[in-house]
């Protein structure tokens, strides 16, 4: 059933070190598919089709996650996970927005709302554990580096255009939280409240979206909530569930080890739950000198060198988290083994 979105625009082995959880990929790379080069020094987060589907793509460039004015004001909603038996000491959490056709060297983005439940907002019992609707806790924003752009290849050859500049929006968020799946509910709000803006979501090269996916909006005016998906271009194509990107960046004590990581869902693990093989999407290019599992407790029990592709078939069912080693930085992402 095709459902209209309001609003929305055509990790762990450590001993209090700084870590930071990426909800999902957005950069797709410095080349769009119809080959042309982002701009020096950025790339593109261009709307997807499935792998091999030359007909059906992603339509959805950004979303309504904006105040803009008493008649018009929205948030969005994703979920994380605090694995078992550790706890996270949350200093900050980074958004991704973007205002079309602004040309300003500074952020458009001067407020950021944020509201940590203790389980989905939309659902009666919710709890918020950190935070409110109205507080701004805006700590910065700056240019990420990437453009949004509508899909060039698919269903039609569309020329890539810089008019929607992603910029990070820095909340600052201190909390401390035990295991468990919390809820972010957020709000941006620009310099000049009417000019408003877009939240785009999460993008995975080849890939429209995942079942996993369960992103929401929520329409303060009208109390209402919609779980937000891609309706696809065509219209004929079918709707895809979407999550949005959010980087959380926290201390964890566990195994007495210390080390600086990233959780980047920019670099996807697929297919993820995984029976056998998985492959790691690697927009950026990075070097990758070897992938480490690693259980729940943060002990490593595995050790895989660089590939195209890794084998986990002897490992037992459950979940995972992998190291992922590079020239550049070391990157955690989680593993789901079924």
């Amino acid at each position: 059933m095709r459902k209209t979105l309001l609003f929305a625009a055509s990790l762990i082995v450590a001993n209090n070190y700084a870590q930071s959880l990426s909800n999902g990929g957005l950069s797709t790379g410095a080349t769009t598919k119809s080959g042309v080069a982002a701009p020096t020094g950025y790339t593109w987060s261009e709307l997807q089709n499935n792998t091999g589907n030359a007909t059906e793509s992603n339509t959805s460039l950004g979303l309504g996650g904006t105040y803009s004015s008493a008649t018009t004001s929205f948030f969005l909603a994703d979920d994380f996970t605090v694995p078992t038996g550790v706890s996270w000491e949350i200093s900050k959490i980074d958004f991704f927005a973007y205002q079309t056709n602004y040309a300003g060297s500074t952020s458009p983005f001067n407020t950021v709302r944020v509201n940590i439940f203790s389980s989905d907002p939309s659902v009666s019992g919710a709890t918020s554990v950190f935070g409110d609707d109205t507080t701004n806790r805006f700590g910065s924003s700056v240019d990420s580096n990437i453009y949004r752009t509508g899909n060039t290849t698919v269903p039609v050859t569309t020329a890539p255009g810089t008019t929607r500049k992603i910029w990070k929006v820095t909340a600052n968020t201190p909390v401390t939280l035990t295991a468990g799946t919390y809820w972010i509910k957020y709000q941006l709000q620009n310099v000049v409240t009417a000019n408003a803006g877009f939240l785009p979501p999460v993008s995975i090269v080849g890939n429209r979206g995942l079942p996993s996916f369960n992103g929401k909006q929520f329409d303060a005016i009208g109390g209402t909530w919609t779980s937000i998906v891609d309706a696809g271009n065509p219209t004929t194509a079918p709707d895809y569930p979407l999550d949005m990107p959010f980087v959380i960046t926290y201390t964890s004590t566990t195994l007495g080890v210390t080390e600086t990581l990233q959780y980047d869902n920019r670099i996807q693990v697929y297919p993820n739950p995984v029976r056998e093989i998985f492959r790691i999407n690697n927009p950026e290019k990075l070097q990758i000198s070897s992938v480490e599992v690693l259980d729940v407790s943060g002990r490593v029990v595995k050790t895989l060198k660089g590939a195209e592709q890794f084998d986990v078939s002897d490992l037992a069912k459950g979940t995972y988290m992998l190291k992922i080693k590079s020239n550049a930085t070391t990157k955690v992402t989680k593993l789901i083994k079924e």
